[in-house]
Protein backbone atom coordinates (compact mmCIF):
# COMPACT_ATOMS: atom_id res chain seq x y z
CA UNK A 1 0.00 0.00 0.00
CA UNK A 2 1.33 3.03 -1.02
CA UNK A 3 1.95 6.29 1.41
CA UNK A 4 -1.05 8.19 -0.36
CA UNK A 5 -3.23 5.41 0.37
CA UNK A 6 -2.53 5.14 3.73
CA UNK A 7 -2.69 9.07 4.87
CA UNK A 8 -6.44 8.50 2.86
CA UNK A 9 -7.51 5.36 5.05
CA UNK A 10 -6.06 7.28 8.27
CA UNK A 11 -8.44 10.75 6.76
CA UNK A 12 -11.13 8.35 6.19
CA UNK A 13 -10.82 6.81 9.96
CA UNK A 14 -10.72 9.77 11.75
CA UNK A 15 -13.43 10.99 9.79
CA UNK A 16 -15.47 7.97 10.75
CA UNK A 17 -14.35 7.85 14.19
CA UNK A 18 -15.25 11.69 14.44
CA UNK A 19 -18.59 11.08 13.16
CA UNK A 20 -19.09 8.42 15.76
CA UNK A 21 -17.95 10.93 18.42
CA UNK A 22 -20.89 12.79 17.29
CA UNK A 23 -23.77 10.22 17.03
CA UNK A 24 -22.86 9.48 20.53
CA UNK A 25 -23.28 12.73 21.39
CA UNK A 26 -26.32 13.02 19.66
CA UNK A 27 -27.60 9.55 21.36
CA UNK A 28 -26.32 11.07 24.94
CA UNK A 29 -28.58 14.11 24.40
CA UNK A 30 -31.65 12.11 23.05
CA UNK A 31 -31.24 10.03 25.92
CA UNK A 32 -31.02 12.51 28.72
CA UNK A 33 -34.25 13.80 27.25
CA UNK A 34 -35.79 10.45 26.88
CA UNK A 35 -34.88 10.00 30.39
CA UNK A 36 -36.94 13.36 31.20
CA UNK A 37 -40.09 12.29 29.15
CA UNK A 38 -39.87 9.07 30.92
CA UNK A 39 -39.81 10.61 34.73
CA UNK A 40 -43.27 12.30 33.86
CA UNK A 41 -45.01 9.65 32.51
CA UNK A 42 -44.71 9.92 28.92
CA UNK A 43 -44.69 7.06 27.49
CA UNK A 44 -45.44 7.34 24.11
CA UNK A 45 -42.62 10.00 23.67
CA UNK A 46 -40.24 8.21 25.53
CA UNK A 47 -40.83 5.43 22.92
CA UNK A 48 -40.40 8.17 20.12
CA UNK A 49 -37.17 8.82 21.47
CA UNK A 50 -36.41 5.20 21.46
CA UNK A 51 -37.20 5.24 17.78
CA UNK A 52 -34.95 7.84 16.48
CA UNK A 53 -32.41 6.78 19.08
CA UNK A 54 -32.01 3.51 17.09
CA UNK A 55 -32.11 4.83 13.79
CA UNK A 56 -29.04 7.06 14.62
CA UNK A 57 -27.58 3.96 16.41
CA UNK A 58 -27.93 1.36 13.81
CA UNK A 59 -26.05 3.07 10.64
CA UNK A 60 -22.33 2.86 13.30
CA UNK A 61 -23.28 -0.63 14.92
CA UNK A 62 -23.87 0.96 18.13
CA UNK A 63 -25.41 -2.25 19.22
CA UNK A 64 -25.11 -1.38 23.50
CA UNK A 65 -27.08 1.67 22.64
CA UNK A 66 -29.41 -0.25 20.50
CA UNK A 67 -30.21 -3.32 23.03
CA UNK A 68 -30.42 -0.87 25.59
CA UNK A 69 -33.47 0.78 23.82
CA UNK A 70 -35.19 -2.30 22.41
CA UNK A 71 -35.02 -3.14 26.24
CA UNK A 72 -36.55 0.03 27.16
CA UNK A 73 -39.31 -0.41 24.41
CA UNK A 74 -40.24 -3.61 25.54
CA UNK A 75 -40.53 -2.39 29.28
CA UNK A 76 -42.68 0.54 27.76
CA UNK A 77 -45.00 -1.31 26.45
CA UNK A 78 -45.34 -3.64 29.21
CA UNK A 79 -46.01 -0.55 31.23
CA UNK A 80 -48.64 0.73 28.72
CA UNK A 81 -50.10 -2.58 28.56
CA UNK A 82 -50.38 -2.26 32.41
CA UNK A 83 -51.87 1.22 32.21
CA UNK A 84 -54.31 -0.02 29.60
CA UNK A 85 -55.25 -2.58 31.97
CA UNK A 86 -55.52 -0.43 34.78
CA UNK A 87 -57.65 1.99 32.52
CA UNK A 88 -60.16 -0.77 31.51
CA UNK A 89 -60.82 -2.15 34.64
CA UNK A 90 -61.21 1.59 36.25
CA UNK A 91 -63.71 2.29 33.61
CA UNK A 92 -65.16 -1.07 34.12
CA UNK A 93 -65.24 -0.30 37.90
CA UNK A 94 -67.31 2.99 37.39
CA UNK A 95 -69.36 1.41 34.73
CA UNK A 96 -70.23 -0.97 37.31
CA UNK A 97 -70.53 1.22 39.72
CA UNK A 98 -73.35 3.55 37.81
CA UNK A 99 -74.85 -0.08 36.76
CA UNK A 100 -75.06 -0.85 40.50
CA UNK A 101 -76.23 3.02 41.64
CA UNK A 102 -78.67 2.70 38.33
CA UNK A 103 -80.04 -0.54 39.15
CA UNK A 104 -80.68 0.87 42.75
CA UNK A 105 -82.72 3.12 41.79
CA UNK A 106 -84.82 1.08 39.28
CA UNK A 107 -85.49 -1.14 42.41
CA UNK A 108 -86.44 1.60 43.88
CA UNK A 109 -89.07 2.91 41.33
CA UNK A 110 -90.26 -0.84 40.21
CA UNK A 111 -91.16 -1.41 43.75
CA UNK A 112 -93.03 2.02 44.09
CA UNK A 113 -95.01 0.84 41.18
CA UNK A 114 -95.86 -2.92 42.70
CA UNK A 115 -97.20 -0.74 45.95
CA UNK A 116 -99.05 1.20 43.30
CA UNK A 117 -100.35 -1.93 41.36
CA UNK A 118 -100.62 -3.93 45.04
CA UNK A 119 -103.04 -0.54 45.87
CA UNK A 120 -105.46 -0.78 42.70
CA UNK A 121 -105.92 -4.02 42.32
CA UNK A 122 -107.21 -4.86 45.86
CA UNK A 123 -109.21 -1.71 45.06
CA UNK A 124 -110.57 -3.57 41.27
CA UNK A 125 -108.63 -0.47 39.77
CA UNK A 126 -107.63 -2.82 36.95
CA UNK A 127 -107.51 -0.75 34.38
CA UNK A 128 -105.32 1.58 36.09
CA UNK A 129 -103.38 -1.68 37.39
CA UNK A 130 -102.69 -2.40 33.79
CA UNK A 131 -101.33 1.17 33.11
CA UNK A 132 -98.87 0.31 36.24
CA UNK A 133 -98.09 -2.75 34.29
CA UNK A 134 -97.40 -0.90 31.04
CA UNK A 135 -95.08 1.34 32.74
CA UNK A 136 -93.27 -1.24 34.48
CA UNK A 137 -92.15 -2.93 31.02
CA UNK A 138 -89.42 -0.51 30.71
CA UNK A 139 -88.01 -0.69 34.00
CA UNK A 140 -88.10 -4.55 33.66
CA UNK A 141 -86.17 -5.15 30.83
CA UNK A 142 -83.41 -2.35 31.61
CA UNK A 143 -83.30 -4.46 35.34
CA UNK A 144 -82.78 -7.89 33.04
CA UNK A 145 -83.44 -10.00 36.08
CA UNK A 146 -84.99 -13.26 34.94
CA UNK A 147 -86.64 -13.16 38.51
CA UNK A 148 -88.02 -10.04 38.76
CA UNK A 149 -89.67 -10.45 35.22
CA UNK A 150 -91.14 -13.56 36.23
CA UNK A 151 -92.50 -11.93 38.92
CA UNK A 152 -94.16 -8.73 36.89
CA UNK A 153 -95.15 -11.83 34.20
CA UNK A 154 -96.99 -12.89 36.70
CA UNK A 155 -98.56 -9.84 38.15
CA UNK A 156 -99.91 -9.42 34.70
CA UNK A 157 -101.53 -12.87 34.59
CA UNK A 158 -103.30 -11.89 37.48
CA UNK A 159 -104.34 -8.31 36.16
CA UNK A 160 -105.25 -10.18 33.11
CA UNK A 161 -107.39 -12.67 34.50
CA UNK A 162 -109.11 -10.07 36.63
CA UNK A 163 -109.91 -8.01 34.26
CA UNK A 164 -111.34 -11.02 31.84
CA UNK A 165 -113.22 -11.92 35.08
CA UNK A 166 -115.08 -8.40 35.76
CA UNK A 167 -115.79 -8.41 31.84
CA UNK A 168 -117.19 -12.15 32.30
CA UNK A 169 -119.12 -11.33 35.23
CA UNK A 170 -120.43 -7.94 34.33
CA UNK A 171 -121.46 -9.85 30.98
CA UNK A 172 -123.41 -12.42 33.00
CA UNK A 173 -125.22 -9.82 34.96
CA UNK A 174 -125.89 -7.84 31.91
CA UNK A 175 -127.67 -11.19 29.83
CA UNK A 176 -129.14 -12.29 33.33
CA UNK A 177 -130.83 -8.67 33.84
CA UNK A 178 -131.85 -9.13 29.76
CA UNK A 179 -132.95 -12.78 30.07
CA UNK A 180 -136.51 -12.00 31.00
CA UNK A 181 -137.65 -10.22 28.27
CA UNK A 182 -135.75 -12.11 25.40
CA UNK A 183 -137.61 -14.69 26.96
CA UNK A 184 -140.41 -13.01 26.38
CA UNK A 185 -139.66 -12.17 23.19
CA UNK A 186 -138.84 -15.87 22.36
CA UNK A 187 -135.09 -15.01 21.06
CA UNK A 188 -133.92 -18.50 22.15
CA UNK A 189 -130.93 -18.45 18.99
CA UNK A 190 -129.29 -15.19 20.87
CA UNK A 191 -129.84 -16.57 24.40
CA UNK A 192 -127.95 -19.56 23.75
CA UNK A 193 -125.51 -18.78 21.98
CA UNK A 194 -124.54 -16.04 24.21
CA UNK A 195 -124.98 -18.18 27.21
CA UNK A 196 -122.59 -20.83 25.38
CA UNK A 197 -120.04 -18.11 24.69
CA UNK A 198 -120.29 -17.04 28.80
CA UNK A 199 -120.31 -20.93 30.22
CA UNK A 200 -117.14 -21.63 28.16
CA UNK A 201 -115.23 -18.49 29.46
CA UNK A 202 -116.89 -19.44 33.23
CA UNK A 203 -115.39 -22.82 32.96
CA UNK A 204 -111.64 -21.32 31.21
CA UNK A 205 -112.16 -18.88 34.07
CA UNK A 206 -113.11 -21.37 37.13
CA UNK A 207 -115.86 -18.68 37.74
CA UNK A 208 -118.05 -21.50 39.21
CA UNK A 209 -120.49 -19.07 41.01
CA UNK A 210 -121.49 -17.58 38.22
CA UNK A 211 -121.06 -20.95 35.97
CA UNK A 212 -123.49 -22.47 38.69
CA UNK A 213 -126.54 -19.34 37.50
CA UNK A 214 -125.59 -19.53 33.77
CA UNK A 215 -126.54 -23.47 33.50
CA UNK A 216 -129.65 -22.93 34.91
CA UNK A 217 -130.43 -19.77 32.93
CA UNK A 218 -129.44 -22.42 29.92
CA UNK A 219 -131.57 -24.94 31.29
CA UNK A 220 -134.20 -22.52 31.86
CA UNK A 221 -133.86 -21.20 28.22
CA UNK A 222 -133.88 -24.71 26.92
CA UNK A 223 -137.03 -25.76 28.74
CA UNK A 224 -138.60 -22.27 27.38
CA UNK A 225 -137.88 -23.24 24.15
CA UNK A 226 -138.92 -26.74 23.73
CA UNK A 227 -142.51 -25.64 25.15
CA UNK A 228 -142.48 -22.87 22.61
CA UNK A 229 -141.51 -25.50 19.46
CA UNK A 230 -144.49 -28.01 20.85
CA UNK A 231 -147.18 -24.76 21.37
CA UNK A 232 -145.94 -23.68 17.85
CA UNK A 233 -146.17 -27.36 16.64
CA UNK A 234 -150.18 -27.60 17.76
CA UNK A 235 -151.14 -24.27 16.13
CA UNK A 236 -149.70 -25.81 12.82
CA UNK A 237 -151.92 -29.01 13.82
CA UNK A 238 -154.52 -26.63 14.34
CA UNK A 239 -154.14 -25.12 11.09
CA UNK A 240 -154.78 -28.09 9.22
CA UNK A 241 -157.43 -29.28 11.10
CA UNK A 242 -159.49 -26.21 10.30
CA UNK A 243 -158.65 -26.17 6.80
CA UNK A 244 -160.13 -29.40 6.16
CA UNK A 245 -162.90 -28.39 8.20
CA UNK A 246 -163.27 -25.41 6.29
CA UNK A 247 -163.24 -27.36 3.25
CA UNK A 248 -165.90 -29.89 4.67
CA UNK A 249 -168.14 -26.84 6.45
CA UNK A 250 -167.89 -28.16 9.60
CA UNK A 251 -168.22 -24.20 10.98
CA UNK A 252 -168.77 -24.76 14.53
CA UNK A 253 -165.86 -27.07 15.41
CA UNK A 254 -164.11 -24.92 12.98
CA UNK A 255 -164.22 -21.74 15.14
CA UNK A 256 -163.31 -23.69 18.22
CA UNK A 257 -160.47 -24.93 17.05
CA UNK A 258 -159.84 -21.19 15.34
CA UNK A 259 -160.05 -19.74 18.68
CA UNK A 260 -157.85 -22.23 20.34
CA UNK A 261 -155.32 -21.18 17.84
CA UNK A 262 -155.45 -17.91 18.34
CA UNK A 263 -155.09 -18.47 22.30
CA UNK A 264 -151.69 -20.56 21.49
CA UNK A 265 -150.41 -18.11 19.06
CA UNK A 266 -151.07 -15.68 20.90
CA UNK A 267 -149.05 -17.05 23.90
CA UNK A 268 -145.84 -17.51 21.97
CA UNK A 269 -146.55 -14.27 19.38
CA UNK A 270 -146.93 -15.78 16.28
CA UNK A 271 -147.76 -12.77 14.89
CA UNK A 272 -148.14 -14.08 11.23
CA UNK A 273 -150.72 -16.66 12.39
CA UNK A 274 -152.86 -14.03 14.95
CA UNK A 275 -153.04 -12.17 11.83
CA UNK A 276 -154.19 -14.79 9.45
CA UNK A 277 -156.86 -16.60 11.62
CA UNK A 278 -157.90 -13.07 13.44
CA UNK A 279 -159.08 -12.50 9.95
CA UNK A 280 -160.55 -16.37 9.52
CA UNK A 281 -162.63 -16.34 12.36
CA UNK A 282 -164.88 -13.77 11.81
CA UNK A 283 -165.44 -15.31 8.12
CA UNK A 284 -165.68 -19.11 9.86
CA UNK A 285 -168.39 -16.92 11.72
CA UNK A 286 -170.43 -16.04 8.79
CA UNK A 287 -169.94 -19.17 7.42
CA UNK A 288 -171.58 -20.80 10.25
CA UNK A 289 -174.93 -18.48 10.25
CA UNK A 290 -175.17 -18.81 6.46
CA UNK A 291 -175.04 -22.35 7.11
CA UNK A 292 -177.48 -22.28 9.93
CA UNK A 293 -179.84 -19.92 7.86
CA UNK A 294 -179.57 -22.47 4.93
CA UNK A 295 -181.17 -25.02 7.06
CA UNK A 296 -183.34 -23.32 9.09
CA UNK A 297 -185.40 -21.88 5.23
CA UNK A 298 -185.11 -25.32 4.16
CA UNK A 299 -186.89 -26.48 7.47
CA UNK A 300 -189.32 -23.91 7.58
CA UNK A 301 -189.75 -24.31 3.65
CA UNK A 302 -190.60 -27.81 3.82
CA UNK A 303 -192.57 -27.15 6.80
CA UNK A 304 -194.34 -24.91 4.66
CA UNK A 305 -194.74 -27.06 1.62
CA UNK A 306 -195.96 -30.01 4.07
CA UNK A 307 -198.86 -27.49 5.18
CA UNK A 308 -199.58 -26.73 1.99
CA UNK A 309 -200.27 -30.40 0.63
CA UNK A 310 -202.76 -30.48 3.65
CA UNK A 311 -204.35 -27.30 2.31
CA UNK A 312 -203.52 -25.53 5.71
CA UNK A 313 -202.97 -22.51 4.00
CA UNK A 314 -202.63 -19.66 7.08
CA UNK A 315 -199.76 -22.02 8.84
CA UNK A 316 -197.95 -22.58 5.60
CA UNK A 317 -198.39 -18.76 4.89
CA UNK A 318 -196.75 -18.27 8.81
CA UNK A 319 -193.95 -20.49 7.56
CA UNK A 320 -193.31 -18.31 4.71
CA UNK A 321 -193.19 -15.21 6.45
CA UNK A 322 -190.89 -16.85 9.00
CA UNK A 323 -188.16 -17.50 6.41
CA UNK A 324 -188.93 -13.25 5.17
CA UNK A 325 -188.12 -12.56 8.49
CA UNK A 326 -185.08 -14.56 8.82
CA UNK A 327 -183.24 -14.03 5.68
CA UNK A 328 -184.51 -9.62 6.56
CA UNK A 329 -181.89 -10.50 10.30
CA UNK A 330 -179.29 -12.06 8.22
CA UNK A 331 -179.01 -9.12 5.55
CA UNK A 332 -179.09 -6.94 8.48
Amino acid sequence: MSEENVEQNEEEKAKGEKRRISVISEIDDLIGIQGQAFMKGQLKETLEFAEKIINLATPEDLQSFIREQEDLIARIKGLQKQREEKAKLKLRLEQEKLRSEKLAKLKVELSELENLFNMSFKTEAFLKAADILEQSRVIVSEIGDKKIKKKWEELEKKNSNAIAREELVKSANELIAESSDLLAKFDFADLKLRLTYLIQQAKDKSITDYLNSLKELQSEVLSAEKEYNKTKAKVEDLVQKITNLQENKKYEEAITNCEGLLELAKSIDLKNRIEEFSEILPQLKQDLKFENLKESIKKLNDEGLDFVRKGEISSSLEKFKLIQESLRNYNN
